[in-house]
């Protein structure tokens, strides 16, 4: 049995930013220092978990704080909760992710310019929020902005587009704002597809850019799992398989990939 790993696996440049970013502000940490992260700093549970344990407290709002840090995650926060620490005097520390913040400027000369602003992407993720707080109110101008969210579907993008084009508009404006990375890791996966016959992907079920690598392979027909760690594993997957594909979010650690690796060779 064969185990290629796709060469995308492990940390993206922007996960491994806010990861030091974040210890890094843990390492000046004073007795009675408090450090909150607005939201979870990346979507692993695994580290997460291990920032918790240096100190790092996770928060939805910054309302339920009154003194110390305040570390904004990598997907960006909105408006609101920027105004609200700058308000209560609290220390930030920006950890949002280069690509987001690429987005976001997007966003702020769309709306100084007079466009009505469309995201493409999950309404309810952290980093679409932030891009709506800054987008305000819809217009009804007949001028349209595009743009996705950072970790969206290549495929899933461009179909939105055409569906948008239809509707009545007398100018628009379309920017690629899905990272290098992204298309990357799915490029990378769907290579994988070619030759495997089955596929692992790792990462945090709240992940949005692992969602969409799973996504990929379910569509693929090939049989896929997504897990979090090697304890979900299940030796009964690998029956009769000849060549195991693994593939990883962006927010996935290079350490639980060999972990998983580490097992699947056991088995």
């Amino acid at each position: 049995m064969k185990i290629k790993v796709a060469k995308c696996a492990g940390f993206c440049f922007g996960v491994k930013r806010a990861i030091n970013v974040a210890e890094g502000a843990l390492k000046g940490l004073k007795d009675g220092d408090k450090i909150y992260s607005l939201g979870a700093l990346i979507h692993n549970p695994q580290a997460v978990e291990e920032l918790f344990k240096k100190g790092l407290q996770v928060v939805t709002s910054p309302e339920k704080i009154n003194s110390g840090t305040v570390i904004i995650s990598s997907h960006g926060a909105p408006v609101e909760a920027l105004e609200e620490i700058k308000k209560k005097k609290l220390k930030l520390v920006d950890a949002t992710c280069p690509f987001v913040k690429y987005a976001q400027n997007i966003v702020r000369e769309l709306k100084k310019d007079g466009y009505r602003i469309i995201i493409v992407g999950d309404s309810v993720h952290p980093e679409v929020r932030a891009l709506n707080s800054i987008a305000g109110k819809s217009r009804k101008s007949k001028k349209l902005g595009i743009i996705s969210q950072t970790t969206q579907n290549k495929v899933n993008y461009i179909n939105e587009i055409q569906k948008i084009l239809n509707e009545d508009f007398s100018e628009v404006k379309i920017f690629n704002t899905i990272c290098n990375d992204t298309s990357k890791r799915q490029s990378a996966t769907r290579s994988l597809l070619k030759d495997c016959d089955l596929m692992i992907v790792i990462g945090g079920k709240n992940s949005a850019n692992t969602k969409r690598l799973w996504q990929i392979c379910k569509e693929s027909g090939v049989d896929s799992f997504h897990i979090e760690t090697e304890l979900e594993l299940k030796k009964v997957w690998f029956k009769g398989k000849s060549c195991i594909g693994i593939t990883s979010g962006a927010s996935t650690p290079d350490s639980m990939v060999k972990k998983i690796i580490e097992r699947i060779r056991r088995f």
